[in-house]
């Protein structure tokens, strides 16, 4: 009789640690969650910002670039043109004519929270069209980073450039530039709209 007290009493407290270890681990799980699902919310909201504040950084490059996109075009179409006479003036190709003494960028597309994301491993948590489509629109702001602007200044300090008996031929080739630059900013911020819609959802 007392065997069968006893084995109750070890059957009970051993049901009793088992749930209290149970508990604790669904505890842990439960907090680990919350956790994790926090560090998805901001590193998803950081990367709102961050394509917000790009939508606005990218909207006045296309605003100054599409200008000297039409500038380019109309100095084509005319010889006379004052920009092409102002070019003249200076005895060499200098861009600061076409873009009104400005800089051809003034502020820089930012991948900070995206990368951030991907460096501390976060992004696993976002569903995979998310991470599809986010990876798409920083790879095409990349390339128009990283390789479309980065050819006009190329192209300025090429020696044929340089030489304005070559105007003709730089003007057609800074046309092309310019149209490929505007082109692909119009796609970017396009993919920013779609981005940043998905992302409030």
């Amino acid at each position: 009789m007392e065997m069968k007290l006893n084995i109750k009493k070890y059957l009970g407290e051993g049901s009793l640690i088992v749930f209290s270890v149970l508990f604790a681990l669904f505890i842990n799980k439960a907090f680990e969650d919350y956790r994790t699902n926090q560090k998805k919310n901001i590193a998803q909201e950081s990367i709102t910002k961050e394509l917000y504040r790009n939508q606005v950084i990218l909207n006045e490059w296309k605003e100054k670039h599409l200008v000297i996109r039409n500038r380019i075009s109309s100095m084509i179409e005319n010889q006379e043109d004052s920009f092409n006479v102002e070019l003249k003036k200076y005895g060499y190709f200098d861009l600061m004519v076409l873009t009104n003494n400005e800089a051809l960028i003034k502020a820089i597309l930012s991948n900070t929270a995206w990368e951030s994301a991907k460096t501390t491993g976060i992004i696993s948590e976002f569903d995979y069209e998310m991470i599809q489509e986010l990876t798409f629109v920083y790879d095409v702001q990349e390339m128009l980073t990283e390789r479309t602007i980065m050819k006009i200044p190329d192209c300025v300090n090429d020696t044929e450039t340089i030489n304005l008996e070559n105007l003709d031929k730089t003007l057609v080739k800074l046309q092309i530039l310019f149209r490929e630059l505007t082109g692909q900013e119009e796609v970017l911020a396009i993919l920013y709209k779609e981005a940043i819609n998905k992302l409030e959802e």
